[in-house]
């Protein structure tokens, strides 16, 4: 078992970036040390924070749909499914799968309201900025 994932990548990452690509004789596998690095460290913040800014943005866009207007009765299902839905487990990929499909709605909604609800498109633009506040990377 590793404890703590974020931080052993973390910690390898600073190893690849300040120990081993400054010793590498060759331009180019210096420069894919370095990369590589920089990605493991990318990696690192988002292993450590995946599942809670999904989530997050799930628990909004379903305030997002709950409040908007149905235009088109074949998107009312799919909305009052997503609302109660979880995902089907705390596994990355499952989570994804139901972030995955809010974002497909919100989509679908904002391609209907946005130049016929300014309040509506508003607050998707609100959602959609946080959103990638949450998701930016250090």
């Amino acid at each position: 078992m590793i404890p703590e994932p974020g931080r052993a990548l973390t910690d390898l990452a600073m190893r690849l970036l300040l120990t081993i690509a400054p010793q590498t004789a060759n331009t180019f596998a210096a420069a894919d040390s370095l990369l590589v690095g920089q990605l493991m460290l990318t990696l690192s913040q988002e292993f450590e924070r995946a599942i809670a800014t999904r989530m997050q943005d799930i628990d909004e866009l379903r305030e997002l749909l709950a409040h908007a207007p149905v235009s088109h009765a074949s998107s009312l299902p799919a909305r009052a499914q997503f609302a109660t839905a979880t995902p089907a487990s705390l596994h990355l990929r499952d989570v994804n799968h139901l972030h995955d499909e809010g974002m497909r709605l919100l989509i679908e909604l904002h391609s209907e309201v946005e130049l016929t609800d300014a309040d509506l498109n508003l607050r998707i633009w609100h959602f959609l900025r946080a959103h990638s506040e949450r998701h930016k990377f250090d």
